[in-house]
């Protein structure tokens, strides 16, 4: 495994003191006065009137000032997450995850998550910012053993985020808290590298945070952890599973702090009492449990969730999934998958024979990543056609789903049907403008465009467009040079074009002019 070496922790190290810069652009918070938000009684649970209202928030509402700043902070910390780490990009993990959040962040917040990051590092941690971006770590999914053990992670940190945890309080608060962000980062991405160099970067901005007040109160956590429950069973899931994760975490905690190591990043940032611990069990009780068909339903979402992340993350060997797959859906159609990446296409057809004679309601259960992972194995066989036609199928069933979009418009892309591919991914950039994998696919498929074009017009706008795309990709990456190189090229091109065809070449000229101040601003936004 890589090393830091000294330099890099110094500048990680560097990057977790960003609070000096940070602190003369917080602009103080504003009194405001704001209804008292509640959470809808449940008729599983019977419980005082008061306890299902989340605390007031009056005199701590933000300012259109403050929610501006926040967002910018929310589109920094992205673009610097984005670049500083290995992400989990497959589109039905983060749609699964996704859902999940939005889900979970609707019974409490009126704004939606900015962004929703999945990490790809061992580490069970998961993390939000101001501007509403959640972020959590693969190992996290994988250290879960059920679905509602992972939302119990999201709920606590939505939690924080209605609560206002991360912003609210005076100024020496805020410092901290912009200091914490500029830790988080520098730990993120030192895991990423190192595991333990990132723990210590961690635990070096903590220790620093806490002389400023940051590090989140038991009061914070045992407020998270009421409210996290409430979100939870208004969500339709299971509250007892908070404690459960709690518990697996805590036994994690004890084990490495006598094997004198690291303790996961969750629990650091966290902090994970025996009182705090007892206090959920006990309030976890006064929930009724899901019913057997919820809980089954949960439980076969998490399995395949559980073993997409497994393969696609190169976490499994191929014993380990041809011996799960004799008991698990989800660990068949992994093997399929790893099996298409190896080229053995036989025993992958084999293997969807065997699940296509499932039962109408277990294959139901299946869908769509049945078909996408059949899809790419097409894929890998360059059988393009017979891709479009599986994935088209699901696509018209579930035409809001962004995982279905994005591998159909691949494999439109490579079936030389780059316009109908640009149908799908517009609107997917339109929705979420920091979807990098839209953006690229966007490119890739002005690039095919360009080569076979009918026109030297057409050739030379799909040209221009494949640039502007990159450059959407580059700045969400915090690449910033590089994405005002490539809006140079394609301004250069516009300009050419222009003098052929004034209107196409005007046109073209407007959107890149904006879009080379939109960058520009994002270089020099400093928290």
């Amino acid at each position: 495994m890589n090393r830091l070496n000294h330099s890099s922790i110094r500048s990680l190290l560097a990057l977790s003191l960003l609070a000096s810069s940070f602190s003369h652009s917080a602009t103080a918070m504003q009194s405001a006065t704001m209804p008292t938000a509640k959470i809808p009684t449940s008729n599983s649970w019977q419980a005082p009137a008061n306890e299902l209202e989340l605390p007031s928030l009056q005199g701590q509402a933000l300012s259109f000032s403050d929610q501006y700043h926040n967002k910018l902070i929310g589109h920094w910390s992205l673009q610097n997450i984005n670049g500083r780490t290995k992400m989990e990009h497959d589109p039905w993990v983060q749609e699964v995850i996704k859902a999940m959040t939005w889900r979970l962040n609707a019974q409490a917040r009126q704004q939606a998550p900015l962004a929703v990051v999945i990490i790809d590092n061992p580490n069970i941690n998961a993390f939000a910012a101001p501007g509403g971006v959640i972020g959590i770590n693969t190992g996290t999914i994988l250290a879960a053993s059920s679905m509602d053990e992972l939302a119990s992670v999201v709920a606590h940190e939505v939690a924080h985020i209605s609560q206002r945890h991360y912003e609210s309080g005076v100024d020496e608060r805020k410092k901290a808290l912009l200091m914490q962000i500029g830790g988080m980062l520098a730990a993120i991405a030192a895991s990423a590298i190192d595991g333990d160099a990132g723990a210590a970067v961690m635990m070096g901005s903590q220790t620093a945070t806490m002389n400023s007040s940051m590090a989140f109160s038991r009061s914070n956590e045992r407020e998270a952890d009421r409210v996290g429950m409430q979100i939870m069973n208004q969500a339709g899931y299971n509250p007892r599973a908070m404690p459960s994760f709690f518990a697996t975490m805590n036994q994690k905690s004890q084990l490495n702090q006598v094997e004198n190591r690291y303790l996961p990043s969750f629990v650091r940032s966290h902090p994970l009492s025996n009182e705090r611990l007892s206090e959920s069990q006990t309030r976890a009780q006064r929930y009724a449990p899901l019913s057997l068909a919820e809980q089954q339903r949960h439980q076969a979402l998490f399995d395949l969730l559980y073993w997409r992340v497994q393969v696609t993350g190169k976490h499994s060997s191929e014993t380990a999934l041809t011996t799960a797959a004799k008991s698990s859906n989800g660990a068949k159609l992994a093997l399929m998958y790893w099996y298409g990446e190896q080229q053995r296409f036989a025993d992958a057809d084999k293997l969807m024979t065997e699940l296509s004679a499932l039962p109408a309601s277990q294959l139901q259960m299946l869908e769509p990543l049945l078909s996408i992972t059949y899809g790419q194995v097409l894929s890998e066989q360059n059988n393009w056609q017979q891709a479009v036609e599986v994935l088209s199928a699901q696509q018209r069933l579930y035409p809001e789903r962004r995982d279905l979009r994005l591998y159909l418009a691949e494999a439109l892309t490579n079936n030389n049907q780059p316009l109908q591919a640009q149908a799908l991914l517009k609107p997917l950039t339109l929705q979420q403008p920091s979807d990098r994998y839209a953006w690229q696919s966007l490119q890739l498929a002005n690039e095919k465009l360009a080569k076979n074009a009918p026109s030297a017009s057409i050739a030379a706008i799909a040209t221009i467009n494949a640039l502007r795309y990159r450059s959407h990709d580059q700045l969400w990456n915090g690449r910033y040079d590089s994405a005002l190189t490539s809006l140079t090229q394609a301004q250069q091109l516009a300009k050419q074009l222009q003098t052929a065809n004034a209107s196409s070449g005007q046109a073209l000229l407007a959107n890149i002019n904006q879009e080379i101040i939109d960058v520009k601003t994002a270089k020099d936004f400093e928290p």
